[in-house]
């Protein structure tokens, strides 16, 4: 059972016989009163001081809120639906779906460009630095600025070629560049896209 401010609802697999539904029901009509009352009390205060909409591969998806006793967030086209408590730290939970996404999205995307190359990381992990969206050990360990998942595709591509160009060329040299050139061919346009973009990126 979920509630929220607008309503009661049931989930069961369709097999679920509707009279064991409505037992359960019964059963829990207490804790849905309790569950009810609170709903009811909380004022949406922190709903109305959260943002509007967030970033996600360069479009801007709209933020749709419903309070609710469990969170759970879901992109429905160019909305992201929240359901969360009235009380809950909404930007910190926008970020965690973020976070979630970036995991999976940012490895996908180097290890795409890494074929290319012909030349893979020896270790992939996410970073949350505060002015810089990648870095290349001498060990080859890469890592990516989540916040990156907020830019769009061509955007992320371009960080992963620097970042794989620094596994041939530790440096910043000619044959660095004509490197990440090889990987990106429009790679000074997306670094100078990247650089306007940065400041709104990094405010999540």
């Amino acid at each position: 059972m979920t509630v929220t401010a607008c309503e009661v609802r049931i989930h069961a697999p369709s097999w679920t016989p509707r009279a064991e539904i409505e037992c359960y029901v019964r059963q829990q009509l207490d804790w849905l009163r309790r569950a009810w009352d609170r709903m009811q009390e909380r004022t949406p205060q922190s709903l109305s001081e959260s943002p509007t909409e967030v970033r996600y591969l360069g479009r801007a998806l709209a933020l749709d809120f419903r309070a609710s006793l469990f969170v759970d967030i879901q992109r429905h086209g160019d909305t992201l639906r929240v359901h969360a408590p009235l009380d809950a730290d909404i930007g910190a939970l926008i970020r965690a779906w973020l976070l979630d996404r970036a995991e999976r999205l940012l490895a996908w995307r180097l290890a795409r460009i890494a074929q290319k190359l012909g030349r893979a990381p020896s270790r992939f992990a996410l970073s949350n630095a505060q002015t810089q969206w990648g870095s290349c050990t001498r060990r080859g360990h890469i890592r990516l600025n989540w916040r990156l998942v907020q830019a769009p595709l061509a955007l992320i591509d371009y960080v992963a070629a620097h970042e794989l160009a620094h596994l041939v060329h530790l440096d910043h040299s000619p044959r660095f560049w004509a490197q990440v050139a090889a990987l990106c061919p429009e790679a000074l346009a997306r670094r100078a896209e990247l650089r306007t973009m940065s400041a709104t990126l990094f405010q999540v």
